[in-house]
């Protein structure tokens, strides 16, 4: 059909960047709609990983009239059980959303569909179900099924919400009927007295443009200020002012076009939205109770633009992203429905002019440290992730060109990388503790949750950039197996599974990563096989009969529950025992020293209160106390910033772990 020409360039585009053209049109277009309105509720959801594509595309079979379905709580996309209780852990609340989409890539809204979407969508959130659904339907309403349960509904913060989107490619003229279904919907779940308010969201082909526009922070926006002062120069800023702003002119930036918050604003703040807490409350009663005082009790909001231009008390700016002022410009977004005249809200707004991504670092990680923010939400600043994206960029032209994306969006600007080729902090830390660590049941968790419980065993100074980029490689060329069709579905969700399998089959065991010599010979002959990309699929595809072999022990020999393979740990020791059966190879080279000796660098030395010297090495989440006793040999001059060898132990007089057999690494 032929579609209005500038969204379906933009279509065209989107195929071209995640690879889908071999899709038919219809189902192509169902995964661009899902993008698309997506990306708008979480930024970084679909950055070079499919599966969660995958699993929120539901169209086909017994898809009950909806091609989209996804859940969010706190703000994130889940797919599992596990991740629902790692965010309820972390936050102890729980803000649930229920997201259903249609997408008809035809030019008209049709009642008929319409009707069938939403009774599609009556049927899932009732009690009982009269329609035939898929499995994946099924999955989604697995989650649903605990999120209302007893055990999870104490902590809501509030009722689950509802939002709907039907999605055609003519344009939207308020058609009564279809407005009445929209009406009826909205009384029908309200008298169920268990959601929110539903919201139903018709999007033409005008909104989708400039929805896909801002999701890639594409957009210029004019607002007016009350002042304006300019601030001093800075080597690398072309320019930077400090405006009085009132809250009516920001929501022009915070607002999209159907209404919601624009989430890819905040794509380079190191905090989601965190709800209705303390702070926040404290924020909205200011803006209800005292709005002209909101200047003076709010710190304001920091945004990075690549440019603006000034003309009297007006400014024009491109490309926005606030850098700080998260829960400000939620809480202001919120604060609009509830009859307070946003115009007598003052706050001030600090704008800076810069691409360069360093003084953005620079700033993001200065202007939040007020804050209370947790420590790992500043990974991707730290040396070792910058050394790693070089690494990447210098490294990969060898084999296949691949980026390490550190930071959210910062190869948009380029149209020659595709998204396929960006590997971002989430899949490298999940598939490199499941390829290199032999962790591929916790792969799946969130990676604020692996950053914390594994500190010290990723992402070392002292570790080699070779097994990472392995990681990112194997990932790569496994994605593009599964994109083409070339390995049977039912091991998708096993991703983490078969690349430690890949690496145990092409290079034997692995060898304590604190060695570095000994993690880039062992890196080097997994990236040898990788760099015959025949080979390569051909060793994927007898992998995926290894891992049918250990499901069918597994199920039917060790009578163990077929559906908790992915994250028992006794399972991932049953592939590793099948793999090094079918693939034996010489391992004598591959252990060095044991994997109990750690490297780190001493960062302190004191003397303890007899005069016997004693220092500190860097640990994370505490540094590591050693002493003269348990280290005689060990000379303490000038050893501090040197990198040593160490073993852990625990100190016997306050069971505090402690290091032993301290000496300084060659």
């Amino acid at each position: 059909m032929q579609a209005e020409p500038i969204i379906n360039a933009r279509f065209k585009k989107f195929r071209e960047l995640y690879e889908l053209t071999d899709l038919s049109d219809g189902e192509a277009f169902e995964r661009f709609v899902n993008y698309v309105i997506l990306t708008l509720h979480q930024p970084d959801a679909f950055t070079a990983d499919s599966e969660l594509m995958d699993f929120v595309s539901v169209g086909g079979h017994a898809d009950m009239g909806i091609d989209g379905l996804a859940v969010k709580v706190n703000g994130l996309i889940v797919k599992s059980k596990q991740d629902i209780d790692d965010i309820l852990k972390k936050f102890k609340r729980a803000n649930v959303e229920f997201i259903f989409i249609q997408s008809k890539y035809k030019q008209n809204f049709n009642k008929g569909e319409l009707n069938n979407f939403i009774d599609g969508v009556r049927d899932f959130v009732s009690d009982k179900h009269r329609f035939p659904m898929n499995d994946k339907i099924k999955n989604v309403l697995l989650l649903k099924e605990y999120l209302l349960s007893d055990e999870v509904a104490i902590m809501w913060a509030q009722n689950p919400q509802v939002t709907l989107y039907y999605v055609a490619m003519g344009r939207w003229r308020n058609a009564p009927d279809l407005v009445g279904l929209q009406n009826q919907f909205k009384a029908d779940l309200s008298a169920l007295n268990i959601f929110e308010e539903a919201e139903l969201h018709f999007i033409d082909s005008e909104i989708l443009k400039n929805l896909y526009d801002s999701i890639e922070n594409n957009f210029t926006e004019t607002i007016n200020t009350r002042q304006i002062m300019p601030l001093t120069d800075v080597d690398g800023v072309s320019n930077s002012c400090m405006a009085v702003v009132f809250a009516d002119e920001l929501l022009k930036l915070l607002v999209t076009e159907e209404g919601n918050i624009r989430k890819s604003l905040f794509d380079d703040n190191v905090r989601d939205y965190q709800g209705e807490n303390a702070v926040n409350s404290e924020i909205e009663e200011t803006i209800l109770r005292q709005p002209s005082k909101f200047i003076l009790l709010n710190n304001g909001i920091t945004i990075v633009c690549d440019d603006f231009k000034q003309n009297n008390t007006r400014l024009t700016i491109v490309n926005p992203q606030i850098v700080n002022g998260c829960q400000t410009g939620h809480v202001i977004f919120f604060s609009r429905k509830k009859s307070v005249d946003m115009s007598k809200v003052p706050l001030t707004i600090k704008f800076i002019s810069t691409t360069n991504l360093d003084i953005s670092n620079d700033i993001v990680r200065g202007t939040n440290r007020q804050n209370i923010v947790l420590e790992e939400a500043f990974e991707t600043t730290k040396k070792f992730h910058k050394d790693l994206e070089l690494f990447f960029n210098a490294v990969s032209p060898e084999y296949t060109q691949i980026y390490y994306e550190r930071r959210s969006k910062q190869y948009a600007h380029n149209p020659t990388i595709k998204q396929t080729e960006k590997i971002n902090l989430k899949i490298l830390t999940q598939y490199f503790i499941a390829m290199f660590l032999n962790k591929p049941h916790i792969a799946h968790r969130h990676e604020w949750v692996l950053l914390r419980e594994l500190p010290n065993e990723i992402y070392q100074e002292h570790h080699s950039k070779l097994p990472y980029f392995t990681t990112a490689l194997a990932f790569y060329q496994l994605e593009k197996m599964f994109r083409e069709n070339k390995l049977p579905k039912h091991v998708v969700p096993f991703k983490a599974h078969l690349l430690m399998m890949f690496r145990e089959s092409t290079a034997g065991v692995i060898p304590n990563l604190n060695s570095e010599k000994k993690s880039d010979e062992h890196s080097q002959k997994t990236l040898g096989f990788l760099k015959n990309t025949s080979t390569t699929w051909q060793r994927f595809d007898e992998l995926c009969t290894v891992f049918d072999m250990a499901r069918e022990e597994w199920v039917n020999v060790l009578k163990r529950d077929k559906f908790r393979m992915k994250d028992v740990p006794e399972f991932t020791s049953l592939l590793l025992k099948k793999v090094r059966n079918r693939y034996p190879l010489e391992s004598v080279d591959a252990v060095e020293e044991s994997q109990d000796i750690l490297k780190g660098k001493v960062i302190k030395t004191t003397m303890d209160k007899y005069g016997q010297p004693c220092g500190f090495i860097s640990r994370r989440p505490d540094d590591v106390f050693f002493h003269r006793k348990h280290n005689k040999g060990l000379d303490f001059e000038d050893i501090v910033g040197k990198t040593v060898k160490y073993r852990m132990t625990t100190n016997p007089l306050n069971d505090k772990p402690m290091a032993i057999d301290v000496e300084i690494s060659g």
